[in-house]
This record gives structure tokens, C-alpha cells and sequence, in this order.
């Protein structure tokens, strides 16, 4: 039994300096540098530039962070980088004439390997008075799916009025590795997004509206669906809209909720809107066109169909994918969104909602710097109208 064990230690023994050694003969991995470049190139000669951005180099894979700021030239240094595969953003606010302006920019899927220089042109943005406020889209336990609901919100101090407001799914309908290069008219696909699906809410303009700090609920369905489906945390019965499909009987018509009117349906199928569980990218917009479904873009190999308007109509746009390896399969310009949110799997009733900036006047402000990234918290649940929000004097959950 003693030569079995001493033989036993001898063989560790062998092994263990065997992997030693190995480990010792890894060649160290030394980090990298990137010297950044923010310029704005395409920013209208109005807007005033900041004194500095903020740049966020982001690699997924390694879990790894660095954020640091520019000069006044937009000129910085990062050292200390991790060879990899970075997502790169550069965001920047400033204040002008009573507006808020935003400055975004992204490089996705950069590989940085060795010490390098990386240019990024910032966009700038007008930040809207309606926003998304929350999204409840990944479903309940047990596949369950037509208690999806969007909350828009006034985050202004004025009155906002939502008739003729619309709500699109950009194409493709779920995050993907496949690159769509659009074939437009004009010849600048750059200049527009690609709507598979557009709801619009009915109005002569001043039927419905939203005062600072109220906020409206667009429900695939409205009914309370925690008595339909246990699992589901929502009662959707008092929702101001829905977007109930005409031409059925499987799902029931809410008469105390405004049904809306569906503009394009390029990716609408069967008895209900259904929105991909897996995260859509969604625009709020209200058109510089009549509709017309007869006529549509696609990109260039593909029969994908969509509608494009341009992006100077979008209020407000958020990215949904359906975790942090699909953040960089952007559908939405960074002009309206840098970043991406998800709740990182399907069917577990958690929503995304905006993070509060601030409180003014007894409401909240919430974040909306065109980066879902930063913008937009992860919830364990789904809540309608959650911190409170008020709900406006015509809807019926004001009655």
C-alpha cells in the first residue's frame, strides 16, 4: 500500500511541475491602447458642441469596462485595454436655447488587438417630449404572450397631444448576424428606418391629451390578464389603446379601450400583434405621409418587406434584443439609439423601463439620452405605470 501511495505522490508530483511549467512557458498577454477621435461631422451648424464626451469602450466577452472622457477637441488616450472585441460609444449633452441636445456615436464589433487609432462621428439629437417609459415584451410563464403592453410618456412640461401617434417594429423582426443593405429611392438608406409593423392611434388632434408627468398605455390586448393567465403580472384592462385585430373572434374587444388603427402589416400574422418575445426594435412617430401598403422597400438579396420613413419623423426609438451577445446586431440607427436593453431570456414576466434622471415640479424626468444602454433598468417584474405615474383625466383608469 506505501509504494502505491509514494508512487502515487511521485506521479503529482511529475504532473503538477509539468503544468507549471506549461503555465509558465504562456506567453503573457500585454494590454492595448486606442487613441479616440470624436468628431460631428453631421451635425446641423445650430447645435453647439459640447465641452467633452464621454467613451465607453465595452467587450462583452471579457465582461470588461473602461469609460474616460475626451478634451475639449475631442482627443483621448485609453491604455490598459484587454485584446478583444469592443463596442465603442461616445455620448455627450448639452443644453442650447431651452433644449436638450444629445450626441451619440458607436463602433460595434471592433476588434482591438494591438495599439490603434478609431474615429467616431457623433450624432446629435433633439430630445423628445413622448418617450418609451416602459416595455413589457419577453411574455409570462407558460408561453404566454398577449399581455404585452408600451408605456409612453410625457417627459416634457408641456401638454402633448398622441393623435395620429404611431408605433412601429423596425425589420428585421429579431436581432441577427444577417447585415439588410435597404434599397431605397434616393440612393441614402441611411436616412430611414424600415417598419415591418405601424399601429395608429385614432384623433382629430385634440381628442387625447397627455399632460407633463402622464403617460398612456398601448396594450396588445386589454384585458386583465392575471385573471386569464396566473403567471401574468399585468391587469391591462384600463389601457387607453389596444391593438386589437379587426376581422377575428379568438381575442375580445375592449369597448372602454381606443382601439388603433393598423397602418402596416408587412409583419403581422393570425389574431393579435404579436411582437417577437425575443426583442423588437421600436420607433414612436407621428408620419410626414399617408400610408399606403401597396408600394414598400427591400433589401438588396432578400424578400423582407418594410415600410421606410425617415428618421427626422422619430420621436423616440429603443433597441430590444434578447441578450448581451445579440447588443451589437443593431436594426437602429445611432442617431436614436447607441445602445441596446434586454432582460436576458423569454417567457419570465420582467420588463425594461427608463432610469429616473430626475424629479421637477412633484414628476419625474427619466433618462433619455438616446443610449438604452444607459437609459433603461431591468425589471423582475412588469409593472403599469410603475413609480407612480399619473394616468390622463380622459382614460379609464382615471375613471
Amino acid at each position: 500500500m506505501k509504494k502505491y501511495i509514494i508512487l502515487a505522490l511521485a506521479l503529482l508530483t511529475v504532473l503538477s511541475c509539468t503544468q507549471f511549467e506549461e503555465l509558465r512557458n504562456v506567453p503573457e498577454v500585454a494590454p492595448v491602447s486606442a487613441g479616440i477621435t470624436v468628431t460631428t461631422n453631421t451635425v446641423d451648424a445650430g447645435v453647439p458642441r459640447p465641452d467633452n464626451f464621454t467613451v465607453r469602450f465595452i467587450n462583452y466577452d471579457e465582461k470588461f469596462e473602461i469609460s474616460t472622457q475626451t478634451d475639449a477637441s475631442g482627443h483621448v488616450s485609453v491604455g490598459g485595454l484587454i485584446p478583444g472585441r469592443y463596442n465603442v460609444t461616445v455620448s455627450a449633452e448639452v443644453a442650447h436655447s431651452g433644449f436638450t441636445y444629445y450626441y451619440s456615436g458607436t463602433l460595434t464589433n471592433k476588434i482591438i488587438t494591438a495599439d490603434t487609432s478609431l474615429d467616431i462621428d457623433a450624432a446629435a439629437s433633439k430630445a423628445g417630449a413622448l418617450v418609451f417609459k416602459e416595455i413589457y415584451f419577453n411574455g409570462s410563464t407558460g408561453y404566454y404572450f398577449k399581455d404585452q403592453f408600451y408605456e409612453i410618456y410625457n417627459n416634457s412640461d408641456e401638454v402633448q397631444y398622441v393623435d395620429g401617434l404611431c408605433i412601429g417594429t423596425l425589420m428585421p423582426a429579431t436581432a441577427t448576424t444577417t447585415i439588410y443593405n435597404w434599397i431605397v429611392e434616393d440612393g441614402h438608406p441611411e436616412n430611414y428606418v424600415y417598419l415591418g409593423a405601424v399601429w395608429q392611434i385614432p384623433g382629430s388632434g385634440s381628442d387625447y391629451p397627455v399632460k407633463p408627468g402622464e403617460s398612456i398605455i398601448i396594450a396588445q390586448g386589454a384585458q386583465n390578464h392575471k385573471l386569464i393567465k396566473e403567471t401574468s403580472p399585468v391587469d391591462l384592462s384600463k389601457a387607453e389603446f389596444e391593438t386589437f385585430m379587426v376581422n377575428q373572434t379568438v381575442n375580445p374587444d375592449n369597448p372602454e379601450s381606443v382601439n388603433m388603427t393598423l397602418k402596416i402589416d408587412f409583419n403581422v400574422f393570425g389574431t393579435q400583434w404579436l411582437s417577437s418575445v425575443f426583442g423588437c426594435a421600436y420607433v414612436i412617430f407621428f408620419p410626414d405621409r399617408e400610408f399606403d401598403n401597396s408600394t414598400w422597400v427591400q433589401p438588396e438579396g432578400y424578400n423582407t418587406k418594410a415600410k421606410e420613413f425617415p428618421i427626422d419623423c422619430i420621436i423616440d426609438g429603443v433597441e430590444l434584443v434578447n441578450n448581451a451577445t445579440k447588443i451589437d446586431q443593431k436594426r437602429m440607427p445611432t442617431t436614436l439609439d447607441a445602445g441596446a436593453t434586454f432582460t436576458g431570456g423569454t417567457y419570465s414576466g420582467k420588463s425594461v423601463s427608463r432610469r429616473i434622471r430626475s424629479t421637477k415640479d412633484g414628476r419625474n424626468i427619466y433618462m433619455d439620452t438616446n443610449n438604452s444602454s444607459d437609459d433603461f433598468q431591468v425589471n423582475e417584474v412588469a409593472c403599469v405605470r410603475r413609480d407612480g405615474v399619473g394616468a390622463p383625466s380622459w382614460s379609464p383608469a382615471a375613471k
